[in-house]
């Protein structure tokens, strides 16, 4: 990102929702240069920083080719697994996977079993090596939760199985818990505007208990396209909640300075996610949490202990939670405070990065006693 500290970007990710994001994955010529670009930087990098370990965190958006040069130059990797990139419906994306192994194109077949007759092929190949995820060597990585861990080993990734599941920290130096717990009847929903996000229904409940005369209001904080937020505004409109409902635009990172304003935030996932940041930010910023009854979040939350919970994908169930919610004595103080003192001390960003730090030694000393 623009204006950050410390950072080397100059691998070049896919193109999205773009004409050059098709062409890739369909043009041998297109995708070739790309890749060839990106394992140009990937051996220089490596031939001048010679590293012990490459720590791998999210591949979204880059050719998984780069991890398969790393493994056959012998240099363990290490994989930070918190989101779905590794599992094949997303690896499978990859456009020069695609080329290679998932080509329905007769054209492209063609080429490829020309290149193969004349060893071509197997010279791009070694260059730009390209494999099924099932033959990563994953051992010694670690996973976000249980949850991703039985997606993994589902797939496929039997190595996944013995994992370590890390959970994810934050810096608790800059997060001010909420302190006052006066029922308001606003709520907050963050994230993208997306169906798998669920802020739909998060709309809809709340035209729900306007229906059953409880007035409450809403602020959806979300990411998304132009399109997704007009379509979003055209819904609270025909809904007819524009008064109740507020949506507003947030940077990463800006969001738990207004956790203090609200009653409670809602997490409406239709979908089940490895883990979600918010989730775990709420929580340690002792915001009551209304979450659906789903994903890897459920590892560390009760239903009436430390959140509120109900059942994916309903408007009508969040609507239901949301009253029972509003008649907590309490105004979810205990479910918050519970919350905060469970978590605090296991996801501190030092717990976490102690964590992270023993098992990247580990690699380091199994790469060395290798190399000795």
């Amino acid at each position: 990102m623009a204006g950050e500290q410390g950072f080397f970007r100059e691998l070049r990710l896919h193109p999205e929702n773009t004409s050059g994001g098709a062409v890739l994955g369909q043009s041998f010529k297109a995708t070739y240069a790309h890749e060839l670009y990106n394992a140009g930087v990937l051996s220089d990098r490596l031939l001048r920083f010679r590293p012990d370990v490459v720590y791998v965190w999210n591949m979204h958006g880059l050719s998984k080719s780069l991890l398969f040069q790393i493994q056959a130059k012998g240099v363990p990797l290490v994989f930070d697994l918190h989101s779905d990139w590794l599992l094949p419906e997303s690896f499978n994306q990859d456009p020069w996977y695609r080329w290679w192994l998932n080509n329905s194109s007769l054209r492209s077949r063609l080429y490829q079993g020309g290149s193969r007759l004349l060893g071509r092929a197997r010279r791009i190949l070694q260059a730009l090596p390209i494999d099924h995820s099932t033959a990563l060597d994953i051992q010694g990585s670690y996973v976000v939760s249980e949850c991703l861990r039985n997606e993994l080993v589902g797939a496929g990734l039997l190595q996944a199985g013995r994992l370590p599941v890390i959970y994810p920290g934050l810096d608790l130096g800059k997060i001010q818990p909420k302190t006052e717990f006066k029922l308001k009847k606003r709520f907050l929903w963050a994230g993208r505007l997306n169906e798998a996000k669920g802020p739909d229904l998060a709309v809809e409940a709340v035209g729900l208990l306007k229906a059953r005369g409880i007035d409450v209001r809403l602020d959806l904080f979300g990411l998304g396209e132009p399109s997704e937020r007009k379509a979003k505004r055209a819904r609270i409109e025909g809904l007819g909640l524009i008064d109740r409902v507020r949506m507003w635009g947030i940077r990463p990172g800006e969001l738990a300075a207004h956790y203090a304003k609200y009653d409670a935030i809602l997490y409406t996932n239709r979908e089940a996610e490895p883990f979600s940041m918010t989730v775990l930010e709420a929580m340690l910023s002792r915001l009551p949490l209304i979450a659906a009854r789903i994903g890897g979040n459920l590892e560390l939350i009760e239903h009436e202990r430390n959140a509120y919970l109900f059942e994916p994908g309903s408007a009508e169930a969040l609507a239901d939670a949301l009253v029972g919610f509003m008649d907590l004595p309490d105004r979810g103080k205990q479910m918050a405070c519970e919350g905060y003192e469970s978590l605090r001390t296991r996801h501190s960003h030092l717990e976490v990065c102690a964590s992270l730090e023993s098992i990247l030694r580990k690699a380091q000393g199994a790469a060395l006693s290798i190399a000795s």
